[in-house]
C-alpha cells in the first residue's frame, strides 16, 4: 500500500468520525434544546430522532405533544404524528444570521385533539398566561400538514364539538418574529390551500352542522354537501322543549366564495368577500303551535346583523334554485299547514354591518309560491339604523289561490277559491309599526269557513264572509281594487309574521273596502 493510499484512508476515517460526532452532537445539542426550551406545561415526546447534517435534514418518528394550553382557551392539547420532519435547514441563517430557516417542514397524519377548558379553569388560565417571548426570526418555505385529523371535546370529554375526519393543507412563505408572536395570528404566510373532509359540529343545543367537503385557497372557497339539522324528530323536539322552536333542515349541495379575506385588529375579526354562491339550497322548517309561544322580544334583521360579534363585508350573494317549505301544526290537528317557496333565485347586495359603510343592504326574491304564483320581493333597510327602517314592496301573479288551503284549511279553519291576476304592494315600516298600500286584479274570489275539524262548511258563516267581500267588478280603468295598510308590529314574532300581518291587513281592505286608490 503506497503512503499516498494510507493517508487518504486516514482522510476517509478522519472525516467519517468527524461527522459521526458532529452527528451525535448535533442530536445532543438538539434533544437539550428541546428539554432547556420546551415550556414546562408541553411534553413533547418521540420514537426515533434521525438527522442528516448535509441536507440539513431532521426527523421525528411518532411524535406526540401534550399541552395544558396556557397560551390558548384549550386545557389540553394533544397532537400525535407518524412523523415530523424537517428539511433545509440553514445552518448559516441561524450562526451568521441569527436566524432560524426551513425549507420545508412537514406533520404526517396529525391527529389534533383538544379538550375545552371549563369556565373557571379557562378565566384562571386567561389571567396567568404570559406572552410568548421570541429571540429570533423564524422562516419556512412552505409548512404542509397532511391527512390530519381534529377533535374538539368538551372539559368532561362527553361531547365532541367539532370533528374534521381529513385536513390537508400548504402554506407558503410562514414566518414570525418577536413581535408577530404577539399577535392574535402570531404568524404570516403568502399563499395557501386547504382541503377539509366530513366535518361535523354541533351548533346549540339541538343542531348539528355536517359538511362534506371544503377546498379553499387565497382566492376562492368552493363547499359541497352541507347542512344543517334539527337532531331530535318532530315529536322529541316537541317534547323536550317549554317554548316553540323551529325544526329544521337545511341543505345546500353547493356554496362558492370568491375573492375572499380577513382581517385581525384588537381581538376583532372582519370577514369580507366579493360574492357568495348558495346553489339550489333546501331549507325546511316546522313548528309546534301546540306549544307554549315565547313572549320575549324578537329582534329584526338589521339589529340581529348590527350586533354579530364580528364584522362582515359581502359585496353580492347570490341563491340560486332554492326552495323553502314551512309546515305549522296546531293543537289536535290531522296534518300540519303547508306554505311553500320554490325555485328560489335571490340577490343580496351590500350585506355589511361596517359602521363606515352607509349604503342599504338591498334584496331582491324571485320564487313560485305554492309551486304555480310568481312572487317577487324587493327589501332594503340600513343596518345602522337603530329603529330598524325598512322598506319591501312586491308582486304575486298568475296564481288561483286554492293552492293555499293546504295552510289555509289546518291553520285558519278557512277555504278559497278564485285566481289572483295581479297584486302589487309597498310597506314601510320600523321597529314599532308599518303602513303601506296595495292594489289587486281577481277573478271569483270566494272564501269558506269550516267547522272545528275542517270536515265541514260552516255555510251560514261563509255566506255572511262573501256578503262583505267585492267580486272585482267595482275596480280602477286598469282593473285594480287598492287597499291601504297600516298595523302594529307584534315584538315576540318574526319579520316574515310582520310582513304577512301587513299583507293580512292589505287584502282585507281591498276585499272589504271601496276599492279607490
Amino acid at each position: 500500500m503506497t503512503r499516498f493510499l494510507k493517508w487518504f484512508l486516514v482522510l476517509i476515517i478522519f472525516f467519517i468520525g468527524a461527522y459521526m460526532a458532529a452527528e451525535w452532537k448535533m442530536k445532543k445539542e438538539v434533544v437539550d434544546f428541546l428539554n432547556r426550551k420546551v415550556p414546562d406545561h408541553i411534553d413533547f415526546s418521540y420514537d426515533r430522532f434521525n438527522i442528516n447534517l448535509f441536507k440539513g435534514d431532521l426527523e421525528f418518528e411518532k411524535v406526540e405533544v401534550k399541552s395544558l394550553g396556557r397560551q390558548t382557551s384549550s386545557c389540553e392539547i394533544i397532537i400525535n404524528a407518524d412523523n415530523l420532519s424537517i428539511s433545509g435547514f440553514s445552518y448559516w441563517k441561524i450562526f451568521f444570521e441569527k436566524s432560524i430557516y426551513l425549507k420545508n417542514l412537514t406533520f404526517s397524519k396529525p391527529h389534533l385533539n383538544f379538550k375545552t377548558c371549563p369556565k373557571d379553569s379557562n378565566q384562571e388560565n386567561t389571567s396567568k398566561s404570559n406572552p410568548i417571548n421570541l429571540l429570533k426570526e423564524i422562516f419556512i418555505e412552505e409548512l404542509i400538514l397532511d391527512s390530519g385529523i381534529v377533535e374538539i371535546l368538551n372539559s368532561n370529554e362527553e361531547k365532541e364539538l367539532l370533528s374534521v375526519k381529513s385536513i390537508d393543507l400548504n402554506l407558503k412563505n410562514v414566518a414570525t418574529d418577536p413581535r408577530v408572536i404577539k399577535k392574535y395570528v402570531p404568524f404570516t404566510f403568502s399563499e395557501y390551500a386547504m382541503t377539509i373532509q366530513h366535518v361535523k359540529a354541533p351548533v346549540g343545543k339541538f343542531e348539528v352542522l355536517e359538511m362534506e367537503t371544503m377546498d379553499l385557497d387565497n382566492s376562492s372557497i368552493h363547499i359541497t354537501d352541507i347542512s344543517l339539522f334539527t337532531i331530535l324528530s318532530k315529536l322529541e323536539l316537541s317534547k323536550t322543549i317549554k317554548y316553540q322552536r323551529d325544526h329544521l333542515t337545511l341543505d345546500i349541495p353547493e356554496i362558492r366564495i370568491e375573492n375572499h379575506n380577513y382581517i385581525v385588529s384588537n381581538d376583532s375579526l372582519q370577514v369580507n368577500f366579493k360574492s357568495l354562491l348558495l346553489n339550489a339550497p333546501v331549507l325546511e322548517m316546522y313548528r309546534d303551535k301546540s306549544i307554549l309561544e315565547n313572549f320575549n322580544r324578537r329582534p329584526l334583521y338589521a339589529e340581529l346583523f348590527r350586533e354579530l360579534p364580528f364584522k362582515v363585508a359581502i359585496d353580492s350573494v347570490l341563491i340560486k334554485q332554492g326552495m323553502v317549505r314551512y309546515e305549522e301544526n296546531l293543537p289536535n290537528d290531522k296534518r300540519a299547514g303547508i306554505l311553500s317557496f320554490e325555485k328560489i333565485d335571490a340577490s343580496i347586495g351590500n350585506l355589511s354591518n361596517l359602521k363606515a359603510n352607509k349604503k342599504n343592504l338591498k334584496i331582491t326574491v324571485d320564487a313560485d309560491l305554492m309551486g304555480t304564483g310568481d312572487f317577487n320581493l324587493d327589501w332594503e333597510f340600513n343596518v345602522q339604523d337603530t329603529r330598524n327602517a325598512f322598506v319591501i314592496s312586491g308582486g304575486l301573479s298568475n296564481f288561483n289561490t286554492a293552492n293555499l288551503n293546504d295552510f289555509l284549511i289546518p291553520n285558519l279553519r278557512t277555504k278559497t277559491t278564485g285566481t289572483i291576476d295581479q297584486l302589487y304592494f309597498t310597506i314601510s315600516g320600523d321597529e314599532y309599526a308599518a303602513t303601506g298600500d296595495i292594489k289587486m286584479n281577481y277573478e271569483d274570489f270566494k272564501f269558506q269557513v269550516l267547522n272545528k275539524e275542517r270536515s265541514g262548511v260552516k255555510k251560514v258563516l261563509s255566506f255572511i264572509g262573501n256578503l262583505f267581500i267585492n267580486d272585482g267588478s267595482k275596480a280602477d280603468s286598469d282593473g285594480y281594487r287598492h287597499g291601504h295598510i297600516s298595523t302594529e308590529r307584534i315584538k315576540n314574532k318574526s319579520f316574515f309574521n310582520y310582513l304577512w300581518i301587513n299583507l293580512e291587513d292589505g287584502l282585507i281592505d281591498v276585499l272589504t273596502g271601496n276599492g279607490m286608490k
